[in-house]
């Protein structure tokens, strides 16, 4: 059945396969910072939330001015979690790129070592170095 599914949809090369990677995580990237733009709003309510918790203070209102206190925190952490998801999913990119230009060098640096070991093979070195010797001989009469 396996090669049935083969035949008809082949597997895509490492290259295809990055992209396709990197897109979706451009994406989600994309998706982040629509949410931290969105905590961006937050942040601009975070003002706001800053001058209830004074009022609040002065009010001498310390419960609801500690239950605001910490919905800023809450918010501040969120919008840190999100930077921080977000340099993750770069990194992520970056390291798939660098993976698979890496397994594209091991490739070619192993083509280049059977095309090297063909040449040798074609050039026998000792039978070389005999006629060097002969033509250098030949040089010096």
């Amino acid at each position: 059945m396996e090669k049935v599914m083969n035949m008809i949809k082949p597997k895509p090369n490492p290259q295809q396969l990055l992209r396709d990677w990197q897109r979706r995580l451009r994406q989600e990237c994309r998706n982040i910072e629509r949410q931290i733009r969105g905590n961006s709003d937050i942040q601009r309510e975070e003002k706001n939330v800053q001058k209830a918790i004074k009022d609040a203070a002065k009010r001498n209102d310390m419960v609801s001015a500690k239950s605001l206190a910490m919905e800023i925190v809450r918010s501040r952490r969120t919008v840190n979690r999100l930077y921080e998801n977000k340099a993750q999913l770069n990194s992520i990119s970056m390291h798939l790129g660098e993976s698979v230009a890496i397994a594209r060098t091991v490739g070619h640096l192993s083509k280049s070592a059977e095309v090297m070991k063909l040449v040798n093979n074609l050039m026998k070195a000792p039978e070389v170095a005999v006629t060097m010797q002969e033509f250098s001989k030949e040089m010096t009469k």
